[in-house]
């Protein structure tokens, strides 16, 4: 397995869904976690049609694998200690690296740059945006652009729904990890399901 490369630069929060049991000594290499790192989940194939959500940010990007219907698989977030923009965006590339390798997805969501009020903030996350999809397009993962407030409308049928009710929604439609999730882990978790929702809707239109 890949690991991910220990660096002083940043952190690596993450999780896996509560109903997984222990692996026996002769599954162990199918469960092994990435440096740094506390969870994980078994290796999967893009023929099980995963959906890697991502919630980009240089301070902080979330990462979310999506198994449908309803199960997320692991979830992490990657924080990075401010420094140099190019050691904490390839602190970012790093984990998603490693994480494509060890789980490969057939898609991945991530939700367009929104500019805030916050200008410098933004600027963060369209690095970060940049650097991910460099990394997906060299890995030949398909990608799926959402609106912040049509993932809102899609997992709510609120556009302007807050942190709290779309946690309370995810909480009520998919298995999420145990523990504590961080916003950007959750919102990777949405932006997955967003997904999810809309290339279920599109099949069904089209059969």
């Amino acid at each position: 397995m890949k690991k991910v490369e220990r660096s002083p630069l940043g952190r690596i929060h993450s999780g896996r869904p509560p109903d997984v049991v222990p692996p026996s000594a002769s599954q162990s290499s199918l469960w092994k976690s990435q440096e740094g790192a506390r969870g994980g989940g078994p290796r999967s194939s893009p023929a099980l049609g995963l959906i890697l959500g991502i919630d980009p940010g240089l301070a902080g990007t979330g990462f979310a694998l999506f198994a449908e219907p309803n199960l997320v698989l692991a979830c992490s977030t990657v924080v990075t200690i401010p420094g140099r923009d190019g050691a904490r965006l390839l602190t970012i590339t790093n984990h998603l690296r490693a994480l494509i390798a060890e789980h490969p997805p057939a898609e991945a969501s991530i939700e367009e740059l929104f500019m805030g009020r916050n200008a410098t903030s933004a600027v963060g996350v369209a690095q970060a945006r940049g650097a991910i999809l460099n990394v997906l397009e060299e890995c030949g993962v398909p990608v799926f652009e959402y609106k912040p407030s049509q993932v809102k409308v899609i997992l709510t049928g609120y556009g302007n729904a807050d942190k709290t009710q779309i946690g309370r929604m995810l909480a009520a439609q998919v298995k999420m990890p145990e523990g504590r999730l961080d916003d950007h882990a959750r919102d990777a978790v949405a932006i997955a399901l967003c997904h999810a929702r809309s290339r279920r809707f599109t099949r069904t239109a089209r059969s």
